[in-house]
């Protein structure tokens, strides 16, 4: 049996927490050994993860705020936790340690010094800048992997030009259940917030950052009302700039026709509860929010970042807009809403298109061809896993 540590900040509600939960559960517990070590003890996903998958906490210092760590009751957290960490692989010796984001990528790679076990780290986004110093930290650590893993092809082309290998890099892209999204009941949103029963609703989902361009929707949103003087948005999901984003809805008088659910354990009902769906990113990784959007078969406004361009064809599939543009995202909002057809063809597209290339199966596939890739070479010869794999 295949001995299979992850490691990640915390188990909160996010893309790679969701993307985590989802692979490890699918994983053949009768081939892996699993082990989620987690930076802090706040994670709220563990209640969904099989019973066969252990969490190993390194500290309990993280401050869980609107829906996610936002800070720390003392910053030798970030040292205390990686030296445990280090310790534990020295001393247990696992086979394959694997992490997803940037920091977990720099300590896996340290701790791939003290033992045996092979180190797969992560690309999950394209930062459209970047601080010098985690550039540097970035590019000097990166040939302690084994393999690099990108959940889309402007992660691997960037992982490329940062000096890995090309052979060592894989595409796996995110999957998720096709089928709960497609099937599950519309939520009552309509009762829920108490307006009429044909007023259209856009929504979006994702963590409340200004990247995730939640900001340029509500700038849209005033020409969106004067074209739809029924229409509602619904903003699904927390995270720091929560605070920010109601001033701003208050700034634009718009609280009656803007709305924030907050954290909900039920996105499938909601999507299907909703008209048109908007995510007007900055950049991204490959964004479960739109797998999740395109499963549901609504029709997507959003931005051609990275991996959007992976998962939707303009005018096939969704609608591109481009980054930090309210005019375009008025636009093309609009034009579904008073386009039916040409919307239900859209969301029709998209659906096929998830259920097709977007599944968990999928994605566990690809990161299992990546697993026995890396188990069977030597650690000092190169790995190769492919261009895609899954």
């Amino acid at each position: 049996m295949t001995t299979l540590w992850y490691f990640i900040g915390a188990l909160v509600i996010g893309g790679a927490e969701r993307t985590l939960v989802d692979l490890v559960n699918d994983l053949d517990h009768d081939e892996y050994d699993v082990t989620i070590w987690t930076i802090f003890s706040t994670n709220p996903l563990e209640s969904e993860l099989d019973t066969a998958v252990t969490v190993r906490s390194l500290t309990d210092a993280g401050q869980f705020e609107n829906g996610t760590i936002g800070g720390v009751e003392t910053p030798l957290a970030y040292v205390i936790a990686p030296l445990r960490f280090c310790v534990a692989a020295w001393r247990e010796d696992p086979d394959v340690i694997q992490s997803f984001l940037f920091y977990g990528n720099v300590i896996v790679r340290i701790a791939g010094l003290l033992c045996s076990a092979k180190v797969i780290t992560g690309i999950r986004s394209v930062p459209d800048s970047e601080p010098l110093v985690r550039r540097l930290i970035d590019k000097v650590t990166l040939p302690l992997s084994d393999a690099i893993v990108s959940n889309s092809t402007a992660g691997r082309e960037f992982a490329i030009e940062r000096g890995a290998k090309p052979d060592d890099v894989a595409v796996v892209y995110n999957g998720r259940n096709v089928d709960t999204y497609r099937s599950a009941t519309p939520a009552t949103l309509h009762e829920e917030l108490d307006i009429p029963a044909d007023a259209t609703v856009v929504g979006t989902v994702g963590r409340l950052l200004e990247r995730k361009g939640h900001f340029d929707l509500l700038e849209a949103w005033a020409t969106v009302e004067d074209e739809l003087p029924d229409a509602h948005l619904v903003f699904v999901g927390d995270g720091r700039d929560r605070q920010d984003l109601e001033q701003r809805i208050e700034d634009l008088d718009c609280t009656d026709s803007v709305h924030l659910l907050g954290t909900r354990d039920d996105v499938p009902s909601l999507l299907n509860a909703m008209d048109v769906f908007v995510f007007p990113s900055h950049f991204e990784g490959l964004p479960g929010a739109v797998i999740e959007a395109m499963a549901a078969g609504l029709p997507i406004v959003a931005t051609p970042v990275d991996g959007n361009s992976d998962l939707l064809e303009n005018y096939r599939s969704g609608l591109f807009v481009d980054v930090r543009s309210p005019k375009q995202i008025a636009w093309a909002t609009i034009r579904l809403a008073n386009h039916p057809d040409f919307a239900a063809e859209l969301g029709t597209t998209a659906s096929a298109r998830a259920a097709e290339q977007f599944t968990v199966a999928a994605m566990v596939d690809g990161f299992e061809t990546v697993y026995r890739r890396v188990s069977v070479t030597p650690k000092e010869e190169t790995v190769y896993v492919g261009e895609h794999a899954g």
